[in-house]
């Protein structure tokens, strides 16, 4: 994937600026607050239909404006440039996506036809972050792979949703039927998630021996949600005066997590603030990997703040990654001699308030 040109107007603190990139690597360099995240942000926008630093739309609106615009011009390698425009308005709440002129009514097409992924400050706290945050990372890899996934997870959330309601009411054949319905779709959704970890599993290991030799005893494990000497029938049985009690599931898939350990310990409490950077960085980078083989597409990549709290070794480590990879990069630093004068060939845009130079 390459974006060729980039349109934003009245996104963040932008009222309107014209990109256009010819290289795979673009820098993006200014002071904190001048708006560089928010040109990474745009591009995973595009893709996403969400912002990776909020969950409400209209705080991205320009405080100028009622609501904004994106575009950009993009093509898979070697074929044909398509035009992807995404607008959104704070008054009305209305967001409209276009692609080619037509419009596009589910966000999830526009994610697998142009994938963008976004490691930001908030991706650094994978480890530190809490169960749900991991879980939504392995969801959103199993729904890049496999489209059919997001059909299996919503069916499985509207039985949990349906299951919970008659837990809070009296127990009856109803709950029986949600109970029944909720473990054939859980399991399903389960089974997803387990193989694509297995998968990660590997990768994330081969890569945190090759960034961080000195933490030998690091290991990730899946927690599916509940026991793994019982199956989900079993475990729900066993839980069903908690479920009851609680009027929700107690155990279940929307439990599940990835578990990262140092020597039989949490590794949150024993790695320090840069090794947790780089392992979140290396489950990113297999994200990044795996999403490639499965769909034969490049993603694209934002680095928010690449260099910060790693250091030199680490910093050079991640660029050769960006070197020898295939993807189209865009990433933000403070620092500009110390990142480029790890890379090969780029562009360099200066992000000042009046506007961005090349």
């Amino acid at each position: 994937m390459f974006i060729k040109q980039l349109k934003i107007n009245g996104f963040r603190c932008y009222e309107s600026v014209d990109l256009m990139f010819e290289k795979k690597i673009n820098v993006f360099i200014g002071p904190n607050g001048s708006g560089k995240t928010s040109v990474l942000e745009a591009i995973y926008y595009l893709s996403t239909g969400k912002s990776f630093r909020s969950k409400k739309n209209k705080v991205l609106v320009n405080n100028l404006q009622n609501q904004f615009t994106l575009f950009c011009q993009f093509s898979e390698t070697e074929g044909r440039t398509q035009n992807l425009g995404v607008s959104f308005n704070k008054n009305t709440g209305e967001k409209q996506i276009k692609l080619n002129q037509n419009q596009v009514k589910n966000q999830s097409e526009i994610a697998h036809m142009i994938p963008v992924v976004a490691i930001d400050p908030e991706s650094y706290l994978f480890i530190d972050k809490g169960p749900q945050y991991r879980r939504s990372f392995l969801d959103w890899l199993v729904f890049h792979v496999k489209p059919e996934y997001l059909q299996v997870w919503t069916q499985t959330m509207r039985c949990q949703k349906q299951l919970n309601a008659s837990y809070k009411s009296q127990y009856n054949q109803i709950t029986t039927h949600w109970e029944q319905q909720y473990i054939l779709h859980a399991n399903q959704l389960n089974d997803l998630r387990r193989v694509f970890f297995k998968q990660l599993e590997i990768l994330v290991m081969e890569k945190v021996s090759m960034f961080l030799p000195e933490v030998n005893d690091f290991c990730i494990h899946y927690f599916q949600g509940w026991s793994k000497e019982n199956d989900l029938t079993e475990q729900i049985k066993k839980d069903r005066e908690k479920n009851l009690n609680y009027g929700s599931l107690y155990s279940g898939v929307h439990k599940m997590d990835i578990k990262c350990r140092v020597n039989n310990s949490q590794a949150q409490d024993v790695l320090s603030r840069g090794q947790k950077k780089i392992i979140s960085i290396i489950f990113n980078l297999c994200f990044i990997e795996m999403l490639t083989v499965a769909t034969k597409l490049n993603p694209i990549v934002c680095f928010d703040d690449l260099d910060a709290e790693l250091d030199g070794v680490k910093t050079n480590l991640l660029c050769d990654f960006i070197n020898n990879s295939q993807n189209q990069i865009f990433l933000s630093t403070v620092d500009l001699e110390k990142v480029t004068s790890l890379l090969n060939e780029f562009s360099v845009f200066h992000v000042k308030p009046t506007g961005i130079d090349v």
